[in-house]
């Protein structure tokens, strides 16, 4: 029964990424694009590196950190490669993006291969009146991993493909707020851990290389039955996330921790061609400089709990450092906030 519902849900995940690859004429003045694409909080928000960033681990895996690999999914010894699929439950809630997610995993001896697609309650971008939400699927993230594990030591590397089965074009009030990147993204994790019967140090390497994404917009002129399209490629450039913090183990249920977060992302590129019916001129732009490229660091303190076999874990952040090299429509970082429940379906 279970290896049916995993299938289903890989299905259920997969089929959108054919849907939604359909090219889309949005009926948009250009700003909003230019706008929407020059904005670098949709970087440093974006919740596939924001979860990495704020992936603090959760109490009820204290045993396995201990060696005791045995007591959940009992994957080091296994050798029935059919029963350890693994069925979770997530939630995050932040200020650009509140999702659920339910990653499907498989798990034999150190091995993991996972299938998961947020589904957003609210999904914000900044423009300069203020936020646009929407809602919706998501980009599929497929994931394969290996982990080490002994009584001192936890490392896991990971490598991820995000399909680009978000809508890309989603707006609200004529206004774009995109579900997914519109690129296949490659993502590589290293999650390491150094463990003490009262304390632990951990470290969070991640690196994403950008597919190129393109939109298309169309613009219509009434006054004088004229139409003028405009066609985008864009890379937002390659993103490294470092993050390290301490956790002190109050006792078997509570945490808490402290450490800094590092986002840098590499400049990246924009282009366009705009050709118009009432002319036969063709018009070619391209950035020049550092379009989209940014360090910032983050100072981060959390409290982890487990809760009726969920972990509960607050985490909250303060700019200490910020270098944007390109004019965004949000100039300035605040005071920030991450919640993340998970739990064990089955």
């Amino acid at each position: 029964m279970k290896l049916f519902i995993v299938l289903g849900s890989f299905l259920f995940c997969i089929i959108p990424v054919f849907l939604l690859s359909q090219e889309v004429d949005l009926y948009l003045i250009p700003e909003n694009v230019e706008t929407l694409i020059g904005n670098t909080e949709n970087i440093c928000s974006e919740p596939i590196l924001y979860d990495n960033v704020v992936d603090f681990p959760g109490i009820t895996e204290t045993n396995r950190r201990f060696g005791n690999t045995n007591d959940g999914q009992g994957i080091a010894d296994s050798e029935n490669i059919f029963s350890f699929f693994d069925i979770d439950m997530e939630l995050g809630w932040s200020k650009t993006a509140k999702f659920l997610s339910i990653p499907v995993s498989y798990y034999y001896k150190d091995f993991e291969l996972s299938l998961k697609i947020p589904f957003y309650f609210q999904r914000q971008v900044y423009y300069s009146h203020g936020y646009v939400s929407a809602y919706g699927l998501g980009d599929v993230v497929l994931s394969g991993a290996w982990e080490y594990v002994d009584q001192m030591f936890y490392n896991k590397i990971s490598s991820s493909l995000s399909f680009p089965s978000g809508n890309k074009n989603k707006t609200v009030d004529s206004y774009l707020c995109p579900l997914g990147t519109g690129s296949y993204d490659l993502i590589f994790t290293d999650m390491f851990q150094f463990n003490r019967p009262q304390y632990a140090i951990n470290a969070i390497l991640t690196y994403r290389y950008s597919g190129q994404s393109d939109r298309k917009v169309l613009i219509n002129y009434p006054d004088f039955a004229g139409t003028q399209v405009i066609n985008y490629e864009l890379d937002n450039g390659h993103t490294v996330v470092f993050n390290s913090s301490a956790n002190y183990y109050i006792n078997n249920f509570v945490s808490v921790f402290g450490g800094f977060t590092l986002i840098k992302n590499i400049s990246g590129k924009l282009s366009n061609v705009q050709t118009y019916s009432w002319k036969p001129d063709i018009d070619y732009y391209q950035s020049i400089g550092h379009f989209r490229e940014f360090l910032i660091v983050d100072a981060k303190a959390a409290l982890s709990a487990t809760l009726f076999a969920t972990d509960i874990v607050l985490v909250f952040s303060y700019p200490i450092y910020t270098d944007f090299k390109q004019y965004s429509v949000v100039d300035n970082r605040k005071f920030g906030y991450y919640i993340k429940l998970s739990r064990n379906i089955f």
